[in-house]
């Protein structure tokens, strides 16, 4: 069940690309010069035919035939930027183009019903400006919308032969902390993709990123300009589980491959998605039992747990399952369990009351509080956890600490708790506070990108969970590679081509931390083996990318985190992994804790 990239547009074979019906932006009407003579700026900021000849209505469904082709011989155009915008989330810089004429050389422009046809990007570009690029539907179409701000070509230069890869990912407030380096990882594959190899024909990537805010709507969006308007053969995303249920049956229409590197949700597993669906992660029925087994072991062991989970797919079916195995272990065992709303869509002041409610009800009366707390959701949990907190140090005298046990969708923001939280509870939330997460990293694969991110993007570190969206655009590009001479790069066929990078038996071992001087040869390596036909077995940042071909996903050991005092620096937290995981053999969902040295 694989994710997706952004795709060719006509196919590799013809060197063309397509899109769907879209008429040229604008803001004024000498905007509107590249579209055609007499087109004006209308409704929705769309060139439309002036006079009579103006059009109404959804631009998106206008049938590209509603009006004759017809040709002009003007002067080519030339845009210059008059203003520029920058995305503050995603540093994207985008322009507002003023369209000038030369009499240097005659052209021709085509218009069909108001759009730019096209057969290749560059006739876009010339007539459009650089965020334009050649659709789906053989007219240019922006590259841009409202969810999609995040647009690059191969080393920023506009050409024709390229496949599209897109994202679709939360990375706007409150998730961006966590998520941006996870765009960024996916923009890092595809410079490193780029610099390094090609796919045949001497094609390479271009990427664009879209923001779904943790909206089912938004994520609708998203796809379908990706899919439908670019043609996009494939997607890194979406990192919630929710959403990829959400976009499956979309996906499945589209016959686009996406591939998500944080939706863990055990129902993705067995969705009938054609093959579409793929994550890098693998499915909570290990992290519920790991989370479950690790409860009792606390030391004093727990008398009365409060189990509080997010209301999405994510956090509902890890807490069903965590419980019934909690109840199974210890049937004494005191469980209270609490659900509390998913923060998407919802204002801070709603958020606070309804947190403060959940919190009052799970943390009960003086005397009767819990002794454990665990938490199943995501980024939310910091000010939960806080909540509590503030709870305990309300009363006099002071009660007994709780302990907080939290999932992997918390794990990577415990250093922003002890950032957040008042200077007397950091030292002590470190000792209260640890995580369970599956295993997302290999130590010196992981270490090289680690060295590569920070240098790209300005020092700043990735967190962990990056190495799973790297490797997931990784995946894609090299399963385009391996897509057979004369066969499209579509979604089906480069789900396919995903069995010739998980090959243990047969397959020539590649490791993406395999560099040589300023080459990461590990991307030509095995680009040049797929081309040939071969088969490779990948051991990717995050581990060793064994793929359940069935399934679409892998299976990894877990992890037991703390929170250490960074050294030399009081009160900031690092991760710090205590304790292991380990699974029983294949098919089993079971395994036990083992602490590590």
């Amino acid at each position: 069940m694989p994710l997706g990239l952004a795709g060719l547009a006509c196919g590799l074979a013809f060197g063309a690309c397509t899109a769907i019906t879209e008429f040229a932006d604008c803001k004024v009407d000498d905007d509107c010069a590249g579209a055609g003579n007499g087109y004006v700026c209308g409704a929705g900021n769309k060139c439309v035919p002036g006079g009579d000849d103006t059009t109404s209505g959804d631009p998106g469904t206008s049938p590209t035939s509603s009006l004759p082709t017809t040709s002009t011989t003007d002067p080519p155009v030339t845009t210059t930027t008059s203003e520029t915008d920058t995305d503050a989330l995603t540093s994207t810089t985008t322009s507002t183009t003023d369209t000038s004429t030369t009499t240097e050389t005659d052209t021709e422009t085509t218009t069909t019903g108001g759009q730019v046809a096209c057969t290749v990007h560059s006739e876009c570009v010339a007539a459009l400006g650089e965020e334009h690029v050649c659709g789906k539907a053989g007219v240019c179409v922006s590259a841009l919308t409202a969810e999609c701000q995040t647009f690059h070509w191969p080393s920023d230069k506009p050409t024709d032969n390229v496949v599209f890869v897109g994202s679709i990912m939360a990375t706007s407030p409150p998730f961006d902390a966590l998520v941006l380096p996870l765009q960024n990882a996916v923009q890092l594959a595809v410079e490193d993709f780029n610099a390094n190899a090609d796919l045949p024909g001497g094609f390479k990537i271009a990427w664009i990123g879209c923001d779904d805010a943790g909206s089912a709507t938004k994520a609708t969006a998203s796809l379908t300009h990706l899919s439908e308007t670019i043609g996009a053969p494939a997607v890194v995303g979406p990192i919630f589980s929710e959403l990829v249920l959400h976009l499956a049956d979309q996906a499945k229409t589209s016959g686009t491959l996406l591939i998500s590197p944080t939706a863990s949700a055990k129902e993705i597993t067995d969705l009938a998605d054609d093959g579409l669906v793929w994550r890098t992660i693998p499915s909570d029925v290990y992290q519920a039992n790991a989370f479950a087994d690790r409860i009792p072991q606390l030391t004093p062991a727990p008398q009365k747990v409060a189990l509080l989970y997010k209301s999405d797919a994510y956090g509902t079916s890890l807490h069903e399952d965590a419980t019934l195995r909690l109840e199974m272990n210890d049937p004494m065992l005191d469980i209270s369990n609490h659900e509390y709303p998913n923060p998407v869509g919802l204002t801070q002041t709603e958020l606070l009351q309804m947190y403060g409610t959940v919190i009052a009800n799970a943390w009960g009366a003086p005397g009767e509080h819990p002794d454990t707390i665990g938490i199943i959701g995501t980024t939310e949990a910091i000010d939960i956890i806080l909540g509590f907190m503030n709870a305990w140090s309300a009363e006099n005298p002071d009660p007994p600490l709780p302990r907080f046990v939290v999932s992997h969708g918390v794990v990577a923001a415990l250093p922003e708790l002890i950032a957040k939280a008042p200077a007397p509870l950091k030292p002590v939330l470190t000792q209260i506070t640890e995580g369970v997460a599956p295993i997302i990293f290999d130590e010196a694969n992981f270490n090289n990108f680690n060295i590569r991110y920070k240098i790209r993007f300005n020092d700043q570190a990735p967190i962990t969970a990056a190495s799973l969206s790297y490797d997931g655009a990784m995946v894609l590009m090299l399963a385009m590679a391996g897509v057979p001479e004369g066969e499209p790069i579509d979604g089906k066929h480069v789900a396919a081509a995903i069995a010739k990078l998980a090959d243990k038996d047969q397959g020539t071992m590649v490791s993406f931390g395999e560099v040589m001087g300023l080459s990461l040869t590990f991307i030509k390596k095995a680009r040049d083996i797929l081309v040939d036909g071969g088969t490779v077995d990948l051991k990717g940042v995050s581990g060793a990318l064994d793929f359940d071909l069935t399934a679409g996903e892998v299976r990894v050991n877990l992890l037991g985190w703390g929170i250490d005092e960074d050294m030399g620096m009081p009160g900031v937290g690092v991760l710090d992994p205590k304790r292991m995981y380990v699974l029983e053999p294949a098919p089993s969902a079971e395994g036990m804790w083992v602490d590590l040295p």
